[in-house]
């Protein structure tokens, strides 16, 4: 088995133990522990500038989970916001598609603390988002955003 159905299939272990338990800690704390014990091995080589919610974005998606800049491009940016559409290739997405979870539930209930906890490191008044009208697979793309409140 290759390294992505590996990790496909870990995300589809956790997905069915956290939704058997009705408890998403593991899967929180787990992706949380994953994403912040990075950035401090890497913090020294991060390639970040522009608004915060810039950094937060490039932090996040290009530097963090390496997706190439045109699978999540911006749609809006200012100051204090930014919305991209993700189009890159999502092993939770596809581990939801095996087990036959609706992402909606899952994005939002195992996968977004973490995120938030990895965009509070460049200003812990940023606040990361997704439109749920407009995730996969009940849209072409996932829309999400960054804000500073």
């Amino acid at each position: 088995m290759e390294k992505n159905e590996n990790i496909i299939q870990e995300i589809l272990q956790d997905i069915k133990m956290a939704k058997s338990l009705d408890d998403w800690t593991h899967i929180n704390s787990k992706q949380t522990k994953k994403r912040l014990t990075w950035f401090s091995n890497n913090i020294d080589n991060l390639n970040l500038s522009g608004s915060d919610v810039r950094k937060a974005y490039t932090l996040l998606l290009i530097e963090y989970l390496a997706i190439p800049p045109e699978e999540v491009p911006v749609i809006e940016e200012d100051e204090k916001k930014i919305i991209w559409r993700s189009f890159n290739n999502c092993p939770v997405i596809e581990a939801c598609r095996i087990g036959k979870f609706d992402t909606r539930e899952i994005c939002s209930k195992g996968y977004e603390k973490s995120v938030q906890e990895l965009i509070m490191k460049i200003n812990p008044k940023l606040h990361f988002s997704r439109n749920y009208d407009k995730v996969r697979p009940h849209s072409d793309y996932c829309e999400e955003s960054i804000k500073l409140i």
